[in-house]
């Protein structure tokens, strides 16, 4: 087991924080979308992050990837459905998805999917905290906080705690 430390991942949300500020000084038709459950945490902290650094507010939206999974056969959907709240309209606005982990990228497809459901983004881009390899499909996240190199089998836990950010922390666990 290998753990990374509030300080860690603190830094690396501020990292992930000034990218994104960097890359739309303005903000203009800018959404953050956390995608359920673990990127709604990482979204409201980035949100914080990006108002602080742009002096204005961010609108945030909730991407559910329940009803697009690939695998709902497999794993019937077990959790509460944490419907999909758009902030805004998505036509012509750049919507950053954000997760706490990028794996796969089967979430990330869902997620996609999701949106186009709803609307034509001008475009689509992707932040996640933690980049663990192992990808499947041809997605890479636009900001990534921290790389981690695992293998299939592990499990990458992240803990956010937006009241205490010394309880924040990452655990990579053995199988």
């Amino acid at each position: 087991m290998k753990t990374i430390d509030s300080s860690e991942v603190n830094a690396a949300i501020d990292s992930l924080a000034d990218a994104i500020a960097a890359a739309h000084p303005k903000a203009d038709n800018l959404v953050l979308a956390g995608i359920a459950n673990g990127g709604i945490p990482l979204c409201s902290l980035l949100e914080a992050a990006l108002a602080k650094r742009l002096g204005t507010s961010i609108p945030k939206a909730v991407i559910d990837i329940s009803f697009h999974r690939d695998d709902i056969g497999h794993h019937p959907i077990t959790k509460e459905v944490q419907a999909t709240h758009m902030a805004t309209d998505p036509e012509d606005s750049t919507i950053i998805l954000v997760d706490d982990v990028l794996f796969s990228g089967r979430t990330v497809r869902a997620a996609i999917a999701e949106v186009l459901t709803i609307g034509r983004p001008y475009a689509v881009e992707l932040a996640v905290l933690v980049d663990r390899g192992n990808r499947r499909l041809p997605f890479a996240a636009n900001y990534v906080g921290l790389t981690e190199q695992t293998t299939p089998d592990q499990k990458v836990a992240v803990h956010l705690d937006a009241n205490d950010p010394t309880k924040s922390q990452v655990e990579i666990l053995n199988a």
